[in-house]
């Protein structure tokens, strides 16, 4: 479309005569493809294109599918582009994304008057906002109080408090009642309350915190269990950006007595940031008979947050059929090498991610351990497919064939103890790894106690 726009004049007026629904079908090819540009500059195309003709301006300008992507940066342009779309959208539903930082006590009136007066057609809103004084937050609170939006169905708030002092507990933020179709919620540096209306009808929630901040254990258990009919749950801890943490971290709080918290319909089931104890209580305490997809990111091990044995009355996640597992160096213990497996024993894809892939020697028997029959129980029977992969790209060569040795170990293992081949197996790994002397025996023997013989795939990482 680009090389359209600018090409000789003996193709303009094919485009010219073209009828408008050809156009207005190009046109939205061009704004989809559009959508990977920054913030704020998603229209530059489009707007270009209504320069090239009265007709063709007359056509983009009047089909409101085409501008109904607001967009609000902290560049002053994007104001002015979304007045304009608001003006050209007419009627259309809305998907607006508002992400601000600078100079938030002058431009909030005119965002959250944005927001209430496309309201009624708004379809999906992202507010990513750094509040700087108290006031801010009880403007908002107002706004999503008298916040009414029919149709509705995808909301990401992302509040940031830069103004002074951090609770240990994040802000519980009034959210809009009247908001019948929304099914997604994501939550940044805020609580939601006990909304049983709102609550009720999400399929995926999102709450993320950093590590100045925790969720209240107590309040958090009530919040899930006005959640009957979410899917997908996923609980982010993300590490404080700023070089000067105001206080030392927290880590989040582990509930030391057992609670039944049932998901009846949750599918997907993600968890990052936080400690082993989090992880391991909050499983022993989960209900979820339809639970498939699992992606746990651990961050540390509390000295005073041991991880929770398995124990013999709790049910496995017999459903569980992908595992994603991602851990520090330092976090790599025989409490997870025992948790997993038990909580997790019909995996059939399993991802390791960082230093995860150091888990796949916890099937090796120790010195002096003899390995019986009791250990198969712990090598994931039904696997059929392992990824490894490494985003540390500094570490290259005898570190990336350790991998290499590490999988090629596993694979003997559940060979010896007569476990199905595996059908696949992926690894990112530096191309210098190739010029290693054992990386030919090494591949060779993986690919022979494959399924496939073409099943091992290689991801080259760029080195730096």
């Amino acid at each position: 479309m680009h090389r359209l726009l600018r090409s000789t004049n003996s193709r303009i007026p094919a485009i010219h005569n073209a009828p408008p629904e050809i156009i207005v079908a190009i046109l939205e090819i061009l704004v989809a493809s559009s959508q990977a540009l920054p913030m704020g500059r998603k229209y530059r195309y489009l707007v270009r294109f209504t320069h090239v003709s009265s007709r063709l301006r007359n056509i983009a300008i009047t089909t409101p599918a085409l501008w109904s992507h607001i967009e609000i940066t902290d560049l002053p342009a994007t104001f002015e582009l979304a007045k304009t779309c608001l003006q050209r959208s007419g009627s259309h539903k809305l998907n607006i994304t508002i992400s601000v930082g600078g100079r938030i006590g002058i431009k909030l009136p005119g965002i959250l008057a944005l927001v209430s007066y496309a309201a009624a057609r708004t379809q999906r809103l992202s507010l990513n906002l750094v509040l700087r004084k108290e006031n801010q937050w009880t403007d908002i609170q107002k706004t999503f109080q008298a916040f009414v939006s029919p149709c509705l169905d995808n909301m990401e708030l992302k509040l940031r408090d830069d103004g002074g002092s951090v609770p240990e507990e994040l802000r519980t933020i009034s959210l809009p009642t009247q908001v019948p179709q929304l099914r997604s919620l994501v939550l940044g540096q805020a609580f939601p309350p006990v909304q049983p209306a709102l609550l009720g009808n999400l399929r995926n929630l999102v709450l993320i915190s950093d590590t100045r901040s925790s969720w209240p254990p107590a309040r958090l258990q009530d919040v899930l269990n006005e959640c009957q009919q979410l899917e997908i749950l996923e609980l982010t801890t993300e590490p404080e950006k700023s070089a000067v943490s105001r206080r030392p971290a927290s880590r989040t709080p582990v509930p030391r007595e057992r609670t039944h918290q049932s998901l009846p319909n949750l599918s997907r089931l993600v968890l990052k940031g936080q400690s082993f104890g989090f992880f391991s209580q909050l499983l022993l305490d989960l209900d979820a008979q339809k639970l498939e997809e699992v992606e746990l990111e651990f961050d540390r091990n509390d000295s005073d947050d041991r991880v929770f044995d398995w124990a013999s009355t709790s049910d496995p996640f017999h459903t569980v059929r992908l595992l994603s597992i991602s851990v520090p160096s330092y976090c790599v213990d025989s409490e997870v090498q025992r948790f997993l497996p038990k909580a997790f024993p019909n995996v059939e894809e399993l991802a390791l991610f960082k230093y995860a892939w150091h888990l796949l020697r916890s099937f090796l028997p120790g010195p002096g351990e003899e390995d019986d029959g009791s250990r198969s129980m712990r090598r994931w029977n039904k696997l059929r497919g392992l990824s490894v992969a490494d985003p540390d790209k500094q570490r290259c060569d005898s570190y990336c064939m350790e991998k290499l040795r590490a999988m090629e170990d596993y694979l003997r293992a559940r060979s010896s103890n007569s476990l199905p081949c595996l059908e696949w197996a992926q690894i990112s790994s530096c191309e210098r790894v190739m010029l290693q002397t054992a990386f030919d025996s090494t591949v060779d023997a993986i690919r022979g106690m494959l399924d496939d013989d073409d099943g091992l795939d290689f991801l080259f990482i760029e080195e730096h």
